[in-house]
């Protein structure tokens, strides 16, 4: 299973393996505080350009999203990973974005791994 969340938001055990899949670490929170399962995952984050251009409204969501997964066609290992692991047990990637916000790209990250998960 595959959930999303807030780096913010409150920790829980059914959290599972918590991933950050941010670009940067969380301003004045500690590994402590995020209980984050191993390293963060600035791969699967947004390139800082992308990232950038969308901050600054230089492109649409569509835009973003086009973008967001071109860089990802080269990540294809890293996400049939993440995959088998959330084929395994319960997997939460984390960003910076609150969880209602839908233009977040762990809420696309999360799709491609369920697609990884169900072409496998």
């Amino acid at each position: 299973m595959v959930k999303t969340k807030c780096v913010r938001d409150a920790p829980a055990d059914s959290d599972g393996e918590r991933i950050l899949v941010t670009r940067y670490w969380p301003r004045g929170m500690s590994r402590e505080q995020l209980r984050i399962s191993g390293r963060m995952r600035p791969d699967l984050a947004p390139s800082v350009g992308l990232l950038k251009a969308w901050k600054s409204g230089t492109i649409t969501w569509t835009g973003y999203v086009e973008r967001y997964h071109k860089e990802m066609a080269v990540r294809s290992a890293e996400i049939a990973a993440l995959a088998a692991k959330a084929r395994g047990g319960t997997i939460t990637l984390l960003c910076h974005e609150r969880e209602g916000d839908p233009h977040c790209h762990r809420h696309l990250l999360k799709e491609m791994i369920v697609q990884s998960m169900s072409s496998a």
